[in-house]
């Protein structure tokens, strides 16, 4: 027998889904600011270009990007 009665499962699996967003949003908005600092080397690592991350950085940290996974 479940711990979580089966009225609190629908609140439980909402506020799973904010905490997987909020999680991409802290990635994303760490990312930006880190990007302009890394070397041309380490862009080159990730797949970017000095142009790409700086779009990047640029882009608000809620607007999802072409690559980013869902």
């Amino acid at each position: 027998m479940s711990s979580v009665s089966r009225a609190h499962e629908p609140r439980l699996a909402g506020v799973a889904i904010l905490r997987g967003w909020f999680r991409r949003w802290t990635a994303r908005r760490t990312l930006a600011r880190d990007l302009p600092w890394m070397t041309d080397e380490t862009l080159a690592d990730v797949g970017l270009s000095r142009r790409e991350a700086e779009a990047e950085a640029r882009r608000p940290f809620w607007r999802a990007g072409a690559d980013d996974a869902a």
